[in-house]
């Protein structure tokens, strides 16, 4: 029960992270964002979505609201039943024609969670 997820060709280096949001198309879903890169996003939900569907991206970055048009390129179940509803579904999403204010945004907080990471990592003796 997948869809495959097209791990082997990225267009840019993605950003852990973990934020809340949401998509929207005919209902609305919470998701959590797992990852995300100035091309698109994997998203974790409560079931799968439908390869090709367009739908709108909701969130926040650094406070500010955030919103994008995405097309789900994959989506797989994450070692549980498709049934389930704890978040165990994995959806990748590029982001379709960003603005350009929101596309600057978007390349700031990747940048700066970038930042953030390293200054994390312990400094090898």
């Amino acid at each position: 029960m997948t869809n495959d997820l097209p791990g082997a060709r990225r267009r840019s280096p993605r950003v852990p992270v973990h934020l809340s949001g949401s998509l929207s198309g005919r209902s609305r879903r919470a998701v959590t964002i797992a990852d995300v890169s100035l091309t698109g996003c994997l998203v974790r939900c409560d079931s799968l979505l439908d390869h090709g569907a367009i739908l709108d991206l909701t969130t926040e970055l650094d406070g500010e609201p955030f919103a994008a048009k995405v097309r789900v390129t994959g989506a797989s179940v994450d070692g549980a039943p498709a049934s389930t509803s704890d978040g165990r579904c994995l959806a990748g999403l590029d982001f379709l024609s960003l603005p350009p204010l929101q596309a600057a945004r978007l390349r700031r907080f990747i940048e700066q969670e970038r930042q953030r990471k390293r200054g994390a990592d312990p400094i090898p003796e």
